[in-house]
């Protein structure tokens, strides 16, 4: 092999090597502020429905709470002042649809949106000053009739229609926080 050949080798390997590394060189993320929400599954076993990939397993709750963390985490900067948390124990959850195994193998992983099945949240909430004092509290129990009837846009997941009640609620229940922190 010629010293030139050789090394245009060593550089395509070089730069393979360094393509196939290159989603772990990313600079490391920044901390994560402390979050001013606390999601908790009060007994997700006895949740109507948590069925993910066909089945109800802890990994599929663990999935679903997740998103769903994730997303307040997103709402309540916006509706939850600095210094304020919000805690919010899930008691029940039917996700939207429903799940039909008898239909055939693989069926069971499939959700069937029909108007008698929609989202449904049942839980209670408390938002806390800096303190821990309790500032406001109460309980919830949120569904959405017309839920198939909304326009998605770009990708579905699992928890997509309970993330939409959870922001109708966010924005009616904390309301009047969120004008108060846009005042001067």
């Amino acid at each position: 092999m010629t010293p030139l050949l050789r090394s245009l080798v060593s550089a395509a390997t070089a730069l393979v090597l360094l393509a196939l590394a290159a989603p772990t060189l990313q600079a490391a993320p920044e901390p994560a502020p402390t979050s001013r929400v606390k999601l908790v599954f009060a007994n997700w076993e006895q949740f109507t429905d948590i069925v993910v990939d066909g089945a109800t397993t802890k990994s599929g709750s663990d999935l679903i709470h997740s998103e769903l963390q994730r997303h307040l985490v997103a709402l309540a900067r916006n509706r939850i002042a600095p210094g304020q948390t919000l805690v919010l124990t899930m008691r029940d959850i039917d996700l939207a649809g429903t799940v039909e195994p008898w239909r055939g193998p693989d069926f069971g992983r499939v959700r069937y949106m029909r108007d008698t099945h929609p989202p449904r949240l049942v839980f209670d909430y408390q938002l806390l000053d800096a303190s821990g004092a309790v500032m406001k509290e109460g309980s919830e129990k949120l569904t959405n009739l017309t839920f198939r009837y909304q326009t998605v846009i770009g990708e579905r997941e699992v928890t997509h229609y309970e993330k939409q009640l959870l922001s109708d609620w966010m924005s009616g229940a904390f309301r009047k926080l969120a004008k108060e922190r846009s005042r001067p």
